[in-house]
């Protein structure tokens, strides 16, 4: 473990010696720090694997980010996607500031329940049913189409 930490400091060190003279030809050393991460920062920098309370996505994420996310969206832990999609419903609702993330964080949590309690369950009969909706709609605009044909015939004999 020693060696491996020591190959690790050593490589580490020739990587930085490298930056350093490349740098200083180019005049750019003021702008980058080269200096390798203490400890503190590493440990606060511990990244661990959380599940989206929404949709079951993992993620891999700092504590510090966790903490933000679960601060927006009223405690609770939302992937990239699914706050994304409570983003975009907060603004279709529009009302007071907090009330608004909570009732779009509810809504989409609710449609996620419903994927993964049906669809995912049963992809193929999910299909079915969106076909048999696409279906009805269709039928029932011909059907409005035809009536406002045969009104307009009779209304103008």
């Amino acid at each position: 473990m020693a060696l491996r930490t020591r190959t690790r400091r050593l490589s580490l060190d020739l990587i930085q010696k490298a930056v350093s003279d490349i740098s200083s030809e180019m005049g750019i050393s003021k702008y980058m720090d080269l200096r390798v991460p203490s400890q503190s920062t590493i440990i606060s920098n511990d990244v661990r694997r959380v599940e989206c309370e929404c949709c079951g996505l993992f993620e891999d994420c700092t504590r510090a980010y966790i903490r933000q996310v679960r601060a927006r969206f009223c405690g609770r832990w939302v992937c990239g996607l699914c706050s994304e999609a409570v983003r975009e419903e907060s603004q279709r609702i529009g009302t007071a500031r907090h009330i608004i993330w909570e009732e779009a964080l509810h809504a989409h949590m609710q449609i996620c329940q419903r994927f993964n309690k049906f669809i995912r369950v049963n992809p193929a009969m999910s299909l079915a049913g969106s076909m048999t909706q696409i279906l009805k709609k269709s039928s029932k605009r011909r059907e409005a189409l035809s009536n406002e044909g045969s009104n307009k015939k009779s209304g103008s004999n």
